[in-house]
């Protein structure tokens, strides 16, 4: 008697388990954003620095895509920057590989980069809040 509602319980167990909806585990990659803040005076002289941040066939390979690209600012606050580019990577890797690729040292030239602030901040997770 006492096999059978141990096999009972065993049976129910199993099939509660198996109808237990699966949780996904929560994205732990975080977005990462490259950014560039150009100081030049003119939009000609920001695209005569050839800066790697604004050819998108250097950064698209690594899964680079613009978030922001535009020469266009409204101040609320303090004088904003002549522009300003932010790209999406998938992972602070992705982002690290590309700027230490072959197509970011071809087109870097840090005499021309004089002008431009670049760092990279990590972002939120997808599915955190």
């Amino acid at each position: 008697m006492r096999t059978r509602h141990t096999m009972a319980l065993a049976i129910i167990g199993f099939g509660l388990v198996a109808f237990v909806p699966q949780t996904p585990y929560a994205q732990t990659t975080r977005p990462a954003y490259f950014v560039a803040v150009f100081e030049a005076p003119s939009e000609q002289e920001i695209r005569d620095t050839d800066y790697p941040a604004l050819v998108p066939g250097a950064f698209q390979p690594f899964g680079g895509r613009y978030v922001i690209s535009s020469p266009r600012t409204i101040p609320f606050d303090g004088q904003p920057p002549a522009r300003i580019v932010v790209i999406e990577f998938e992972s602070m890797e992705k982002l690290q590989a590309w700027r230490a690729s072959k197509a970011f040292r071809s087109l870097y030239d840090p005499h021309k980069a004089a002008g431009v602030r670049s760092f990279a901040v990590e972002g939120v997770a997808q599915g955190v809040d």
